[in-house]
């Protein structure tokens, strides 16, 4: 027997090609044994089945809804305690277009002799749907698909199988589909869940599919289920089809590697409660918060929760711009960064004109500032000098910047000069008097806001910290923008403190993942000082949003509209700056926006959103937003609001 063999196990005689070695089939007696109906099954009564197991039965769909939702399959595949079997063949097209055809002239002869005013607007819709469909197949190339849908119920006994079979039924029909149970063709409804729609179709009694578009098929796309589960994450909401959001921006994964987010919303759309919760998830795992309030609604939640809250008006004290925070991994690194951020803290003061080489007097007459007060960063045998976290007074104040200044002024004019030197004397001291009238408005009309030796209690130890700006947004926006700068460059550096401590402690292996110490800050209304118009404001939080990840820290960036950050007449190079502060964020929750905006969105967040999400934006309703997580997926979900959440945040009605 060439190219043949045997095996003898049990009862089961095995050859290699397929037969028992005399012709005849071969049967697995010991497969046919193992997947059997356990207990026996019978099919002699008309409306159900007998097992081993229980009873069971069939619902056969005969007739669906005349207009299907996106995801309508998901009423019949989603039922609990049932399997839904779905079988799909391709029509013959050649036949669809001749029944079209015949159709179409029995609508067409009901329109012109109809003697009723329904009957004929009935008949002239129905030929126009067909006129429509025949259009699609001929010119379009449309393909109808034939569906049989069976839905499988099983119970211990039949009363409760009944019961369930009639609560089924009752949902299905109120939602526009036919159901039924075939009698005495329990046998063969059985035996199609093994069979392809060919098979089917061969039974004596065998029922003709529903016709449906291809369209209609692909858009009743059952398997649609979308969730988000992080390991260490809160419970934000759940998606539309019951999946749950457990969101943690602090997770990192092969595609999550940073820790930043974006929040937009129109008014009453829920974006401040889902600021508000994630504060308080953060919070209560041990995590330093910062968050920047315009309204005063933290204010509550804040000292719920045992934090501090400090007004930005001066009453709580003085921040000194002039102070060097740590920002860097080392004092070079923050002296820098410290230069840089009084670069931007003097664009916001002295307004936007403001030209590059009175910018470069200003930082050279600062580095001189700081040398004539031993507080460089020069290296001493190698070893840098510290000039971070020292005593508040050993930092200069603007008053003490003013007065170097008019010595510098006074020791230039004073000294003789040739012809060519006076000239760039002169200049020089033009510069210099401009950042001198600047100074002196700081010095005279906010100095209870910038002028002085830091005096607010030290927060750096403090875990919750919310700065309330409701006082200070209705003054110049100069001001606001240079008094919020001048706190979130705090905030960094209280971030890189914190972050360096637990670098140092995870990595020695002192302290597992999850225990770190993460470091949030929340900033609202950001568009204020974070927009187009301001491009020195967008470099400088660039850095921040760049680095952020490196000390377990992560930035929340809000606003109403997306319009907000891309004002009307912004150039080129500011709008790719703003992409770039949007591409930095890992996480992107988009709330109900106009839907004018939308494409502003394709510009802004180009390849972001699918075209059905972005439809949606518009359409979405109190608590429901698109999140969109970078490089990972997209998912739509509504915030979750508790009775004991909505009383702590106490939003807008």
């Amino acid at each position: 027997m060439a190219g043949k063999w045997r095996k003898r196990e049990g009862s089961r005689i095995e050859t290699s090609d397929g037969t028992d070695g005399q012709g005849k089939e071969e049967q697995d007696l010991g497969l046919l044994e193992k997947i059997q109906p356990q207990g026996g099954i019978t099919f002699r009564y008309d409306r159900y089945i007998v097992s081993g197991g229980g009873y069971e039965t069939c619902i056969h769909i005969y007739e669906l809804p005349q207009q299907v939702s996106d995801h309508w399959l998901s009423n019949v595949c989603s039922i609990k305690d049932t399997v839904a079997s779905v079988d799909i063949a391709t029509e013959n097209i050649l036949e669809v277009k001749k029944n079209l055809n015949k159709s179409m002239k029995e609508q067409n002869v009901r329109f012109h002799e109809a003697h009723d005013f329904g009957e004929r607007l009935a008949a002239e819709q129905r030929l126009k749907e067909m006129e429509a469909l025949y259009e699609e197949i001929v010119a379009m190339g449309e393909v109808i698909k034939i569906l049989k849908i069976r839905i499988y119920v099983a119970d211990r006994s039949f009363a409760a199988l009944e019961e369930k079979v009639k609560g089924i039924m009752a949902t299905l029909e109120s939602n526009g589909y036919r159901p039924t149970i075939f009698l005495n063709e329990m046998q063969a409804e059985w035996r199609s869940i093994y069979q392809p729609y060919e098979e089917q179709q061969k039974e004596v009694f065998a029922v003709y599919g529903q016709p449906l578009q291809s369209l209609a098929v692909a858009g009743g796309n059952p398997f649609h289920f979308s969730s988000l589960e992080d390991p260490y994450g809160d419970y934000l909401g759940s998606t539309p089809c019951g999946g749950n959001v457990l969101y943690d921006e602090f997770i990192k994964t092969q595609t999550r590697l940073y820790y930043n987010s974006l929040v937009v919303g129109t008014m009453g759309s829920g974006k401040s409660t889902l600021l508000k919760k994630r504060f308080l998830a953060r919070a209560i795992r041990g995590d330093y918060v910062r968050a920047f309030d315009i309204t005063g609604e933290f204010t509550l939640l804040t000292k719920t929760l045992g934090g501090k809250v400090l007004k930005l008006d001066g009453s709580a004290g003085i921040l000194n711009p002039l102070e060097i925070l740590r920002s860097g991994e080392t004092e070079g690194q923050s002296y820098m960064r410290h230069i840089s951020k009084m670069s931007t803290i003097y664009r916001f003061l002295a307004g936007q004109a403001v030209q590059v080489e009175e910018i470069l007097d200003f930082e050279n007459i600062l580095r001189e500032l700081y040398e004539s007060l031993d507080l460089s960063p020069r290296a001493v045998s190698g070893i840098e000098q510290q000039i971070t976290g020292l005593p508040a007074s050993r930092y200069p104040t603007f008053s003490v910047l003013l007065e170097f200044i008019r010595q510098r002024i006074q020791e230039l004019q004073q000294r003789k000069y040739g012809k060519l030197e006076q000239a760039l004397a002169e200049q020089h001291i033009l510069q210099y008097d401009k950042i001198r009238r600047v100074l002196e408005n700081i010095v005279r009309n906010y100095g209870d806001l910038f002028d002085g030796p830091t005096t607010i209690d030290n927060i750096s130890d403090e875990q919750i910290v919310t700065f309330d700006m409701s006082s200070v947004k209705e003054m110049k926006a100069e001001i606001f923008d240079a008094q919020i700068f001048n706190m979130v460059s705090f905030c960094w550096g209280n971030c890189v403190t914190n972050g360096k401590i637990m670098k140092e402690r995870y990595e020695a292996e002192e302290i597992d993942w999850e225990d770190i110490v993460r470091f949030l800050i929340i900033i609202d209304e950001s568009h204020r000082w974070i927009n187009t118009e301001k491009p020195h404001a967008l470099d400088q939080i660039l850095v921040y949003l760049r680095e952020a990840r490196k000390f377990f820290g992560g930035i929340l960036l809000a606003s109403q509209s997306i319009r907000d950050y891309v004002p009307e007449g912004s150039s080129a190079e500011s709008i790719n700056k703003i992409k770039t502060v949007f591409e930095l964020t890992q996480y992107k929750f988009l709330f109900h926006q106009d839907s004018n905006v939308l494409p502003l969105i394709d510009t802004i967040f180009a390849g972001v959103l699918t075209e059905s999400q972005k439809v949606r934006i518009p359409k979405l309703e109190i608590g429901e937003n698109v999140l969109c997580i970078a490089s990972d997926k997209n998912l739509e979900f509504k915030v979750y609001l508790t009775k004991e959440e909505e009383r702590l945040f106490a939003g807008g009605a």
